[in-house]
């Protein structure tokens, strides 16, 4: 070997301890960078240990108690977790399965309140609807150019990077096995802090806080919903129109709806109080005591009479009339069949024990009623059959005869009337045979009836008709039915007498007809109720009045069936008039076979 064959190989061998020496110096300086991921990667770690016992611990030691426990466990999370992964922003996106999006929802991390509430992507589109349908996480280095990518959110939050992990609750067995598995939405973090990007770790890291994160939401749903259910339930007691009182073991007040408040004229809370501090009212106090007696008891189920229903009657604090309430008792126990407490309904029959009475009411009358153009039928009757010598004149049997006829038309109406609001209450639809009529001579057709009836004299009977003749396509009898009634009241209405007046008026197409009196009138608070059945006004003046109370009612249904309106316009001490339109020819959808 040559001299300078030998100086090239040392040469050689001087420039590969050379590169030795700086291979070592970048082994230990990789080893030295490993050890210090191997200390950050052990630091995050804790971290998440730390963050799972605390969440742990929320949700098994210290139950949140409100949905604002909820929320600041979840601001906390969402901290960490940008924290952990560097990250600039944070966002939690839900399902909303009513406009199938995701829908970014507070708290986020480095997002204005603005922002979140704009963020919101279709489950078909963008990396978050990607990963909500595939239920797998997602990486994205370059938020611009990246086609999955929905630019205008990308614009809006200035991404430039990011990772999307779902959003999943499972439901485990007893051996930690996996019986359902629920995606509620999508995790993202965006923005590596100092322009760095998000590697394979950071997407391990986000998938084990998501399965908190999902953890703690799906409880926060529940409870939510369990709240919204209770405020739906409170509401729905509070709207109920029958008073509810719910009382528990001890004697107090768990709940009273605003109706059992108004009914005991309650205005301060009630909650909590003994029952016996709250309700003023003896009978009740009494049919109450009895009532929780019987079911604290045990007895409520065994004995008819622990729920028989008990009636009180209440002045109402805002009329001073009185109500009359039927209370029921019922025990209200829990899954396991424990006590908790005895409800009380109070239920407003009022108006079902009014009906009673104006029914019972309204038998009796129409027993007189019946029984009134009877007598002098039976009497003439019985007059004319017993007159064996022929002693009456042409004249005065022609006169006795009216005089029958007249009551036996008189009996005819009532029983017509009677079995026409029969037919109405049972829903029976009125059957109208439909015939042009000059309801200008039908009204007078109706004085003249009227005239034959009762003594005239002192009410002065008109029609005031414009044009002289009106023809319309109507039902002739319902319509006279109608027109008989008004006239009738308007009559007996006005006992120190007055005009009676027929008002008719062709207008559009329609016919305006009003029956006016000069009579007594009717008070404003009697308005609502006369055309319901069974109803009489009183009055002093009109105390001797007699009638069925239906008559108004059956007119009300009759013009109704015209496919007319009717109303009233009165004054006290000068009057009443009865007004209807009805149209001048029935409507096209009428019955065919009617006309």
């Amino acid at each position: 070997m040559s001299f300078d064959d030998l100086a090239s190989l040392q040469a050689r061998l001087a420039q590969l301890e050379r590169n030795i020496a700086a291979r070592n110096a970048e082994i230990a300086r990789l080893q030295v960078r490993v050890a210090q991921l191997e200390q950050d990667i052990a630091a995050k770690n804790e971290e998440i240990a730390r963050l799972q016992r605390g969440l742990k611990a929320s949700e098994v030691a210290e139950p949140p108690v409100g949905v604002t426990e909820f929320q600041d466990t979840l601001k906390r999370l969402v901290q960490r977790i940008a924290m952990i992964l560097q990250a600039e922003k944070c966002v939690i996106m839900i399902l909303d399965r009513e406009t199938g999006e995701l829908v970014a929802r507070p708290p986020a991390f480095g997002m204005g309140d603005n922002d979140v509430r704009m963020l919101r992507v279709r489950v078909t589109e963008g990396i978050a609807g990607e990963v909500f349908r595939t239920e797998k996480p997602a990486v994205f280095n370059d938020a611009l150019h990246d086609p999955r990518t929905v630019k205008e959110n990308v614009a809006l939050l200035h991404i430039r990077n990011g990772v999307t992990v779902p959003l999943v609750v499972e439901r485990r067995d007893d051996e930690n096995r996996v019986l359902d598995r629920i995606s509620i939405g999508v995790l993202s973090v965006f923005n590596k802090r100092y322009g760095g990007e998000f590697i394979e770790e950071d997407v391990r890291l986000l998938e084990r806080l998501a399965r908190n994160a999902a953890a703690v939401i799906a409880s926060a749903q529940v409870f939510q919903e369990i709240i919204e259910e209770k405020e739906k339930l409170v509401h729905t007691i509070e709207s109920l129109y029958a008073g509810l009182i719910l009382i528990g073991g001890n004697g107090r007040v768990i709940q009273m709806n605003a109706r059992a408040r108004q009914i005991f004229n309650v205005h301060q809370d009630p909650m909590g109080k003994a029952y016996q501090d709250v309700i003023r009212h003896d009978k009740a106090l009494e049919i109450l005591s009895g009532m929780l007696a019987k079911e604290e008891n045990g007895n409520g189920e065994e004995e008819e009479d622990g729920r028989a229903a008990q009636e009180i009657t209440v002045p109402d604090p805002e009329t001073e009339e009185e109500r009359i309430f039927q209370m029921h008792a019922a025990a209200v126990k829990g899954e396991d069949h424990h006590l908790i407490g005895t409800a009380i309904i109070l239920n407003d029959i009022t108006d079902i024990r009014n009906l009673e009475r104006m029914k019972t009411e309204f038998v009796a009358i129409a027993a007189h009623e019946l029984r009134t153009p009877m007598t002098p039928i039976k009497g003439f009757i019985s007059m004319l059959a017993q007159d064996e010598e022929d002693s009456f004149t042409f004249e005065e049997r022609k006169e006795y005869y009216q005089i029958i006829e007249q009551n036996v038309d008189r009996l005819g109406r009532l029983i017509n009337d009677l079995l026409s609001v029969t037919r109405i209450e049972r829903g029976i639809a009125q059957q109208l045979f439909w015939e042009e009529v000059d309801l200008v001579q039908l009204a007078e057709s109706v004085f003249e009836v009227q005239r034959g009836m009762t003594n005239t004299e002192r009410h002065p009977l008109v029609v005031d008709a414009n044009p002289p003749h009106i023809f319309a396509t109507v039902g002739r009898d319902q319509i006279e039915q109608v027109l008989q009634n008004l006239v009738s009241n308007a009559i007996k209405y006005s006992p120190e007498g007055g005009e009676v007046r027929i008002i008719l008026q062709e207008e559009n197409g329609t016919v305006l007809c009003g029956v006016r009196d000069q009579g007594t009138g009717i008070p404003e608070s009697a308005r609502s109720k006369l055309f319901k059945p069974y109803r009489r006004i009183h009055n002093p003046k009109t105390a001797s009045v007699k009638g069925t109370g239906i008559g108004l009612f059956l007119v009300k249904n009759l013009v109704e069936a015209h496919h007319g309106t009717i109303w009233v316009e009165s004054e006290m001490g000068k009057g009443s008039t009865f007004w209807f339109r009805i149209p001048k020819a029935p409507p096209e959808e009428a019955p065919q076979d009617a006309r």
